[in-house]
């Protein structure tokens, strides 16, 4: 029984790991921007955008994935699972939520600035806001990783 719950605990943080490497390499196209022009460059920022999309939406596969490995560490554990059981009790459960909030933000602001260039309005403040939202969350990531780290021996 152990062995299942540890592998089901162990399956949000390491999705998380795989969302956090896409989450850097999509932040690399702030310098790739700078380098590319024309159509390579029109290509470019349509893939960033797409994968800006899928990114999203596996942030929030990764927060589900952590709310269902505890309903059933809880199930397998204690037999049952209580709905104060799923309220986050740590500043890491906390912390993702607002991740998520961050993570909308960021997405509308990414949505805002596309549609704008798209009606060919100036979109350039945005786009930089944008780009400073991700550098701020790339640190808030690192630490909530970190936290989550400490907060997995208290499973494990």
């Amino acid at each position: 029984m152990e062995v299942a719950a540890t592998v089901i605990i162990l399956l949000h943080p390491l999705s998380a790991l795989t969302v956090i490497w896409l989450f850097v390499n999509q932040r690399k196209w702030r310098q790739t921007s700078l380098k590319i022009k024309g159509v390579e460059r029109k290509k470019a920022v349509e893939n960033h955008e797409k994968n800006g999309n899928k990114l999203f939406f596996y942030v929030i596969g990764v927060i589900l994935l952590a709310f269902i490995s505890k309903i059933f560490y809880f199930q397998i554990i204690n037999g049952q699972v209580h709905f104060s059981d799923l309220i986050p009790n740590h500043f890491h459960g906390w912390a993702g939520l607002l991740g998520l909030g961050l993570m909308i933000y960021l997405r509308r602001l990414g949505i805002k600035a596309s549609k704008n260039r798209e009606a060919e309005k100036s979109f350039s403040k945005i786009s930089k806001f944008h780009g400073r939202v991700s550098d701020i969350m790339i640190y808030l990531i690192m630490i909530h990783a970190f936290l989550g780290f400490l907060y997995l021996f208290t499973y494990l």
